[in-house]
């Protein structure tokens, strides 16, 4: 009894480092993709390309199929804003339901 209750507490903590390590890789990606939107010669369908590649490389191609590049306003700045929304990472990186969405900002370039 007390060997399922360890697995049981094991496989729950595992769980939610992988939740926080989908969150944090999508984060990344989305703020790489906000600096690449953020530059003066480069399209948003390049940034969103960018951005595709930087998740797929580090999780599951289905975790980039609905990414968003717009333009926004933070504290006044113009900003390039990517947004992220993929499964929630119910089972491992399987989803059982559920989306996990994120955005990311960063400064427009002036052109010169």
């Amino acid at each position: 009894m007390v060997s399922a209750l360890l697995v049981a507490l094991v496989l729950g903590i595992t769980q939610i480092i992988m939740v926080g390590y989908v969150r944090h890789t999508l984060l990344a990606a989305g703020a790489e993709g906000a600096r690449q939107a953020g530059l003066a010669d480069v399209s948003p369908e390049r940034a969103i390309d960018h951005t595709r590649a930087l998740v797929t490389a580090s999780l599951a191609p289905g975790y980039a199929e609905n990414i968003r590049v717009s333009r926004s306003e933070v504290l006044g700045i113009p900003s390039a804003r990517v947004s992220i929304t993929a499964p929630f990472p119910a089972l491992g990186l399987w989803s059982a339901g559920g989306v996990l969405e994120v955005e990311a900002h960063a400064p427009l370039e002036r052109a010169r």
